[in-house]
């Protein structure tokens, strides 16, 4: 009981000290959006570049990114689904279903308590995510609210996205054996090491900018726990569909990737939904989207923090 305690207390301090910061405004909303940049752009990156740069590749794990992404597009296909309720119908119900935030709560969550040499087990599930994150969800959202049409500009942002290019130069480095030349050769070791420095910054880092972005709209709150709960019983319950009926008849799950799942099922939309929709919808849309974003996010560590006592890690 007290190592779980010593493992959950430094998720409850980090955000915490965020929240305390905006709450004193020690630091102003600029400032974290910069932090946010950096997290993004080089801390997270680094993280995802190392962890599958070190996984050990499995020909399944290609039937995993596959099984992923499509159940990530069943999601999104029930949200719309559910728009056809009318007592429940809302333009961002099928955003709010079918993406999560993986790098930014999953990544730090999973690793603190279950530890980063672990977080293959969470990774091997991302990166189908990621690629209908960046590829389909951003597309659909945007064809949708604002009418443009699927272009170049989408494969190159799809490209460029540092995430996407550190998982892919991870895997490469990794497919083609040359992860052993981070330890032989003197130049690439240090690189490597610089590479550690800045994913060890992702996980405090993160969790004081969750802390932070903690404030909540009354205004929108019986529409933000609709969602929520809508959410979560359509991820939970396609998501455990689709592990019993695919996923468990393709790897041996062991524990540590039981938990991996749980995390990845019950994780907040992506941070960054909000801000597409604000990009492309409405100003009431973006501020619903946020908030139900935010309340997602507690409710998300709550489940976590009584998950992991239950299972007694």
């Amino acid at each position: 009981m007290a190592e779980i305690i010593s493992k959950i207390i430094p998720i409850l301090f980090l955000i915490s000290l965020g929240y305390i910061m905006q709450y004193n405004k020690i630091l102003k909303q600029t400032t974290i959006d910069e932090i946010k940049k950096v997290v993004i752009n080089l801390s997270l990156p680094s993280v995802l570049f190392v962890t599958y740069l070190k996984m050990e590749l499995k020909m399944e794990y290609i039937y995993i990114f596959i099984i992923i992404f499509i159940m990530s597009m069943a999601f999104y296909g029930l949200g719309i689904l559910l728009n056809k309720i009318k007592t429940i119908a809302h333009p961002i119900i099928p955003f709010m279903v079918s993406s999560c935030s993986f790098g930014l709560l999953g990544v730090p969550l999973y690793a603190t308590v279950f530890g980063v040499e672990n977080l293959d087990k969470l990774s091997i599930l991302g990166f189908g995510h990621e690629v209908f994150m960046w590829f389909f969800y951003v597309t659909i959202l945007k064809i949708t609210f604002s009418k443009e049409k699927f272009s170049l500009e989408t494969v190159k942002g799809f490209c460029t996205s540092p995430l996407i290019l550190s998982i892919v130069l991870g895997l490469f480095f990794n497919i083609l054996g040359f992860n052993s030349w981070f330890n032989d050769n003197a130049l690439l070791k240090g690189f490597y090491i610089t590479i550690q420095y800045l994913g060890n910054l992702a996980t405090p880092l993160i969790l004081i900018i969750i802390g932070f972005g903690l404030k909540f709209n009354k205004r929108y709150m019986v529409l933000s726990i609709r969602f929520v709960a809508i959410r979560l019983a359509v991820i939970l319950i396609i998501g455990y569909i689709f592990k019993v009926l695919l996923i468990d008849r393709i790897i041996t799950p062991d524990p540590l990737f039981n938990y991996a799942y749980f995390t990845f099922l019950i994780l907040p939309p992506a941070f960054s939904s909000a801000i597409f929709i604000g990009e492309y919808s409405t100003k009431e849309h973006k501020e619903l989207a946020n908030n139900a974003v935010v309340l997602s996010t507690v409710v998300c560590i709550a489940i976590f923090i009584l998950f992991v006592f239950l299972v007694g890690v």
